[in-house]
């Protein structure tokens, strides 16, 4: 595990009571450069078992050779609750082992049953004292199993897993889980936060929230049969918020995220593009219209710069369109901030961050871009970050002892946050890192003054003192992933999601399944 992991988590044993300020000097922009390895190493097979692929049925537990396991470890699991796992895929018909960031995960209820295996309801499972094997049917109706050989500990095992389709072997490897509940120590909620206030959102799971005039405006997207759509409350009293109007356009649902100007509310949209409402009356939100690329409609991720709004297409080769919104109902496409790198798209948080007359563009697979968005001679980059293994997805910037820093993290198995100095965009070098489980995934962050706020899926909202960006330091914690939820699942884009500090005492989060949490910032830095 690196150094800045363990450091991250000896943390944790003070956060519960709540950690004393520190005494260091302020930072006087010196480092030392930290060596970039990317969000995971492939460190060999997860786990001993095997694979047997003759005479047995192909995803039965005789399919599994658990000879060399430990399997009366597993009378020692904990028998309930949301496991995240990591794969790493074995080779095949020629193909290399490889480790997949994108991992895995299943759900058991209080009796042991399993709920869900790999995001969808599970078919098949036996887990008493020596045996843990539990399947689904995949979406091109093969099976995905899971068979337990090793626990770790209560709440951490290793196995090997197989996909099969028609009865015939696809993929195998091995894996290891582990269940997301809260660290050793830790309470609900810490650093002097409070939890003033909780609102349920009726469409699919909230990835998104934007405070304008009072007023929260929550944005879903679809996942399994709920449609997505915008939420607003009226959280004139953060205590009680009201729901006052609730809009999901038929055909057109799946959205991402959102930005705002001059009355209008930009939605990102995975089918649509740019999704455009009017939004000067907030109980009642009208359609103005939908705005796209022609060659990739789909929109991830959204930003506003003054006049201009910057939409991250989902296809990486479309890279980022750049809108004039001068007038603001009638965004007009100007050119495109192109990548030329193609991942596959997944949830985001907001998009490109405009600080000091530069602008901050997280294009995945190609890395944090520098961007002068507004040189005469159009769009020039200045200068990217890129590392192996991982995708940029989200990011926040300010000044600290002198330095431009940015903070940015990608989204995945693996992910954590990186402070980056980007005072000399050719030259950008990474200073300091944070992160947790690596089941688990950061999504959102927000920059006020040091305190820097980060969602972070299963692990809730982590805010960060970050006045020394060489030393990320935790401040306070509010867990807002409960596995008792309703709805709630087994991917890794469950529990918080998207936030923002508007500075009126208060922080705004949503969760996929409690939606709209208000809590009071931590006191004064």
């Amino acid at each position: 595990m690196r150094p800045a992991l363990l450091a991250s988590m000896a943390l944790l044993a003070c956060l519960a009571t709540g950690c004393a300020s520190s005494d260091e000097p302020p930072w006087d922009g010196r480092y030392t450069p930290l060596e970039e390895l990317g969000d995971w190493s492939d460190h060999g097979p997860l786990s001993v078992c095997g694979v047997v692929e003759n005479g047995a049925a192909c995803g039965s537990l005789e399919s599994f050779d658990l000879s060399g396991c430990r399997r009366h470890t597993l009378e020692q699991m904990e028998r309930m609750g949301v496991y995240r796992s990591l794969l790493r895929i074995d080779a095949r018909n020629g193909a290399p082992a490889r480790f997949v960031p994108v991992g895995g995960g299943f759900k058991l209820n209080a009796a042991g049953t399993p709920e869900q295996v790999q995001g969808a309801n599970a078919v098949a499972g036996v887990w008493d004292t020596r045996t843990l094997f539990i399947a689904s049917q995949t979406p091109d109706g093969g099976l995905f199993t899971f068979a337990g050989c090793n626990a770790v500990n209560p709440r951490v095992v290793t196995g090997c897993f197989t996909r099969c389709r028609d009865g015939v072997l696809v993929e195998s490897g091995t894996f290891r889980a582990e269940r997301v509940t809260r660290f050793q120590g830790e309470h609900e909620i810490s650093g002097g936060m409070r939890l003033v206030s909780e609102r349920a959102v009726g469409l699919g799971p909230a990835v998104d929230v934007q405070l304008i005039d009072r007023h929260a405006y929550v944005i879903s997207q679809d996942r399994r049969g709920r449609p997505g759509g915008l939420t607003v409350f009226d959280v004139s009293d953060p205590a009680v918020p009201l729901r006052v109007a609730e809009l999901s356009t038929p055909g057109d649902t799946d959205w991402r995220g959102a930005t705002f100007k001059g009355g209008m509310l930009y939605v990102a949209s995975a089918s649509s593009g740019v999704v455009v409402l009017d939004v000067s009356v907030p109980s009642a939100p009208v359609l103005v219209r939908r705005v796209s690329a022609r060659t990739s409609p789909g929109v991830s991720m959204v930003s506003v710069d003054r006049d201009r709004l910057y939409a991250v297409s989902t296809d990486a080769a479309v890279g980022t369109l750049m809108f004039d919104i001068s007038e603001p109902a009638e965004p007009r496409l100007l050119e495109r901030i192109v990548s030329g790198m193609r991942m596959p798209d997944q949830p985001s948080s907001r998009g490109p961050v405009s600080y000091e007359g530069r602008l901050y563009v997280n294009h995945r697979g190609a890395g944090l871009q520098v961007v002068d968005a507004r040189a005469s001679s159009g769009v020039r980059v200045l200068g990217q970050y890129t590392y192996p293994y991982a995708n940029s997805r989200a990011s926040a910037v300010g000044t600290f002892g002198g330095r431009t820093v940015a903070f940015e993290s990608s989204l995945g198995m693996g992910a954590r946050l990186r402070a980056l100095d980007v005072s000399e965009p050719r030259h950008i070098v990474k200073i300091g890192e944070y992160g947790l489980r690596a089941v688990v995934s950061p999504r959102a962050m927000e920059l006020r003054g040091s305190r820097l706020y980060v969602t972070y899926h299963q692990e809730g909202l982590r805010v960060l003192d970050v006045s020394n960006p060489t030393k990320p330091r935790e401040v306070a914690y509010f867990n807002s992933f409960r596995e008792t939820d309703p709805g709630r699942g087994d991917s890794m884009e469950e529990g918080a999601t998207g936030l923002q500090v508007p500075g009126d005492g208060h922080v705004y989060v949503v969760d996929t399944s409690r939606g709209l949490l208000v809590l009071t910032e931590p006191p004064g830095e």
